[in-house]
Formats: C-alpha cells, structure tokens, sequence
C-alpha cells in the first residue's frame, strides 16, 4: 500500500520572519520602494520574511492591512474570510484591543480532520505570489503562506 507523503513535512528549512532587516541594514532601505497605496499612511517598521523552500506561516490573522510584496522567489498562499473563523478553530489573541490577531491550531495542508472536522467545510481562495506581486491582505483576513522556493518577502503594515 502507498501512502501519500508529506513532503514539506520533511523539507530542511530555514526563516527570517518578520524580522526588522531594514533597521539593521539602513542601506537595503534604499533598495525597497513603499508601495503607492501605503503613501501617506502610518506604516509600522517594515519587515524581511527570507527562507528557504517548504517555510510555512501557519494560517493566522494580522491586526492591520498588509502589503506583501514578493521580491525574489515563489509562495503559495490561501485564503479564508473571517466568515469562516468558526470552520477554521480560529483563536483571537487580545480581540478586545487594536492589536488583536488570530491564529488557527489547523495545519492547512495535513489537517487533522478527526480533531478539526469543520475544517473541511472552510471554502478558501488559494494563489501564488511570484516576484513584483504585491498582495494586498485586509486587517482580520485569515492567510497561510507556504514558501515555493527560496524566496524574500517584504511586508508593509498600514
């Protein structure tokens, strides 16, 4: 009998995440350009997301709107709509501040369906980020990221 690996599961991997690059390194600032819709608004620190193949960003909410701009590399992202925080166990952290954000104890792509089986009833919209695209991500939204290849992402928080 054959049985379907998990392969990421068993991909080496090293992450930079959310780190704060550019105050380390003031002279990469000049190699990023804030992106058009962030001008004029309060942006938080800018961060460096660098890793190797098969990093994942378990599925989790941000406490503001988010541009991730794909600057090297390919990444594999889904979706799902605060609608459906009830399908994905979602846990928000400090939900009665600014700064609440959520995570989800599912893993999205080897769920555990005896333990989540809601799970499988969440509709969710799935793509790839491709160096130059800047997704925009709205405060609240549910997003799982999974790196394609080696790859670096900047993240503007507005």
């Amino acid at each position: 009998v054959m049985r379907a690996v998990d392969e990421e599961q068993f991909s080496p991997v090293a992450y930079m995440s959310q780190h704060p690059l550019f105050h380390q390194a003031p002279g990469l600032q000049d190699l990023i350009t804030v992106p058009p819709h962030a001008l004029g608004r309060a942006l938080a620190p800018v961060n460096a997301w660098v890793g190797t193949r098969g990093t994942v960003t378990a599925l989790h909410s941000d406490p503001q709107h988010n541009l991730l701009a794909q600057v090297a590399g390919f990444k594999y992202l889904r979706l799902y709509s605060r609608e459906s925080e009830e399908l994905i166990y979602a846990d928000v952290l400090r939900g009665t501040n600014t700064n609440s954000f959520g995570r989800s104890p599912v893993r999205v792509e080897a769920p555990d369906l005896k333990r989540f089986p809601l799970f499988a009833s969440a509709e969710y919209l799935e793509l790839l980020l491709a160096p130059g695209d800047v997704l925009f991500l709205p405060q609240g939204h549910w997003h799982y990221v999974r790196s394609l290849s080696t790859s670096v992402s900047v993240n503007f928080w507005m």
